[in-house]
């Protein structure tokens, strides 16, 4: 059986779930089936898939689906310590929620907002240009709902702990209406040696003056493949902080399609990925400009080991109506090995005559004479590169700001204490 029939096959069995589901839910994931039907998986003559090579996925799909393994504890991670409310999800299934949410705020199970709201799925996009998100649409069974009224702040974080040993198609809806405020953290882990498939697509809307602080930890087994798509609309004066930090899956993919459509809408896209051995990940954004007075900034950074690839495509799109619209972006990535690649294409595409817009690309080793000065203080060759790559780093992540400023700096510190230990790990393979 071939990748593409293996698929077919998981499209129908969904027919009868999708036949017992209220209307509009049915209406949406039929339209997804023909949609994905219509294009199929992207192949490397796609021009958006051309630099990642699905193989991986391709040979995955051909062989029986991984056996789903008990995990009972969580690993630590960046949010491990931070007080939140809690959706601990296994295999993108809801297993366990916080009842002590406060009032106008709900976070539950997609499936069951589903059920009682049948309408919300008019809120989930199906129709855009990856086969993944259509297949996402025709596939998932659960994943998060979350629903913050006007007007509402809250006091904490809500987390959504995602533990997958087994193949998932995950949705999460995010609504925010206006002036609402929200810190949502994600973390995504497996068993290492697992070879499971996950799928994710978060559809996120926010309302006039609506906030979303959104930072995800994607720590998926080293056989695990992961794909996330991003999917978010910005109305007037919205803010959108986004950031990602990669270090796990064999391949994974980031692809974010943020449509500003409201005047001084602000958002902001960042990530780090540190990644090694034959690691690959694919960070894909579009930024569509589409209103006046709007800003964008993006920031990425890669360090790459062994023989590790990043590749990064990013397009700034500014629409005629989008006049004095500031975007820019960034992606530098360190290599540390020769074997080690970065492909890199930011791309501006603009229609309107008064802005401001700049992008750049770059990729080096380290300073040889920056490790020297820090050598010739005595200081060892392993903490000399742990420091320089930890401020190449430290930029990025310091672009973390949702929140309180104490909040903000929590996250911040607990980001570069991961990163700190990936660094330790690293170094010590490479002076073995």
């Amino acid at each position: 059986m071939t990748a593409s029939q293996a698929l077919n096959s998981r499209i129908s069995g969904m027919e009868a779930i999708t036949d017992s589901a209220p209307p509009p839910v049915r209406a949406w994931r039929r339209d997804a089936r023909g949609r994905y039907a219509g294009t199929g998986l992207p192949t490397r003559r796609d021009e958006a898939w051309r630099w990642t090579d699905l193989s991986p996925l391709y040979e995955h799909l051909t062989r029986p689906a991984p056996v789903a393994q008990t995990l009972k504890n969580a690993p630590d991670g960046p949010f491990s310590a931070i007080d939140c409310w809690r959706l601990s999800f296994v295999n993108g299934e809801l297993q366990e929620a916080s009842a002590d949410l406060p009032a106008g705020v709900r976070a539950m199970s997609l499936r069951t907002a589903l059920l009682q709201d049948p309408a919300l799925a008019a809120q989930m996009g199906s129709n855009g240009a990856s086969a993944f998100l259509s297949l996402n649409s025709a596939l998932a069974e659960d994943g998060a709902f979350i629903h913050v009224a006007a007007g509402t702040k809250l006091t904490k974080p809500v987390h959504l702990v995602f533990s997958n040993s087994s193949d998932a198609q995950i949705r999460n809806l995010v609504v925010l209406e206006p002036r609402a405020d929200l810190m949502l953290l994600e973390s995504h882990f497996g068993p290492a040696e697992t070879d499971y498939f996950v799928n994710q697509v978060s559809d996120v809307q926010l309302a006039e003056g609506a906030r979303l602080a959104h930072y995800r930890d994607q720590a998926e087994g080293l056989a695990a493949l992961h794909f996330h798509y991003l999917n978010a609309r910005l109305e007037g004066d919205a803010h959108y902080d986004g950031f990602t930090l990669t270090r796990g899956a064999h391949l994974s993919r980031n692809e974010s399609h943020m449509a500003i459509t409201g005047r001084h809408a602000q958002c902001r896209l960042n990530g780090v990925n540190i990644l090694g051995g034959d690691q690959v990940c694919d960070t894909t954004s579009v930024m569509a400009h589409q209103a006046p007075a709007s800003t964008s900034t993006q920031m990425f950074r890669n360090v790459l080991a062994g023989k590790s690839q990043g590749i990064f495509q990013g397009l700034i799109r500014v629409a005629k109506p989008a006049q004095r619209t500031d975007a820019r972006q960034q992606i530098k990535a360190l290599l540390l090995s020769t074997q080690a690649v970065q492909k890199s294409k930011p791309e501006l595409e603009i229609l309107a005559d008064d802005v401001k817009c700049a992008h750049g690309a770059s990729a080096g080793q380290l300073d040889a004479g920056a490790l020297f000065y820090l050598r010739a203080r005595g200081i060892g060759e392993a903490q000399a590169r742990a420091l320089l790559i930890g401020a190449f780093l430290e930029e990025c992540v310091a672009q973390i700001e949702g929140g309180s400023a104490q909040e903000a700096e929590h996250i911040q510190q607990a980001m570069q204490a991961v990163i700190g230990a990936w660094l330790a790990r690293q170094l010590a393979v490479e002076n073995v």
